[in-house]
């Protein structure tokens, strides 16, 4: 009378460690035909996998700088050879954009792994004027690109390009007598733009 019972629990155990295990890495196919990456956009789950099948002679797939991470089917300066696949895993959550080198004016894809779950990517934005130096400081949430703008008698521009979260700083230095306003871009590696600004006087 008591086997039907001794057997459930054996069973209960197999169904919940089964619900535990990790989904299984997808590998999505992109083709490459002439000046045409299809499809032109892929959304992925982080661990996926893309493969890059090139139909004709004469192109390649590369990431564009300033990413989270970054691939290129053919490093010593050529092209890929039709029929010989390229494959690269993302374990990196992100918006990668991609080119073909030879005619990255118009051959384009976008490859977006995950979603973006952070809804705002600074905090603390501040600035404190000492003499003729201001030292601008932020809190990235998450990693971002960030270039700053400032106008006024004495321009400039600084790109600090890709950046981790964290706590971050730069200080401009040997700015002339007058008013200032300044734009801070940040764009998230889901391409999602922030641009606080800001206002001082250096007297």
């Amino acid at each position: 009378m008591t086997r039907p019972t001794r057997l459930l629990i054996p069973l209960a155990l197999l169904t919940f460690f089964a619900s535990a295990l990790p989904a299984a890495a997808a590998d999505w196919g992109v083709g490459v035909v002439d000046y045409e990456f299809q499809p032109q956009t892929r959304q992925i789950d982080v661990g996926d996998s893309v493969t890059w099948n090139f139909g004709v002679d004469g192109h390649t797939t590369t990431s564009k700088p300033g990413q989270p991470d970054s691939w290129d089917s053919a490093p010593d300066g050529g092209t890929n050879t039709a029929g010989v696949p390229f494959t690269k895993v993302f374990n990196k959550p992100g918006r990668y954009q991609y080119i073909c080198v030879p005619h990255q004016t118009f051959m384009k894809g976008v490859i977006q792994v995950g979603t973006d779950t952070v809804a705002d990517s600074l905090d603390n934005f501040k600035s404190k004027r000492t003499g003729n130096r201001v030292k601008l400081s932020f809190l990235l949430k998450e990693p971002a690109t960030v270039t700053y703008k400032l106008t006024g008698k004495s321009r400039r521009t600084v790109r600090r390009g890709r950046l981790d979260a964290g706590r971050h700083s730069f200080t401009l230095r040997r700015l002339k007598r007058g008013a200032y306003r300044g734009v801070l871009t940040v764009v998230d590696d889901f391409d999602k733009k922030t641009t606080p600004r800001n206002a001082f006087v250096v007297r």
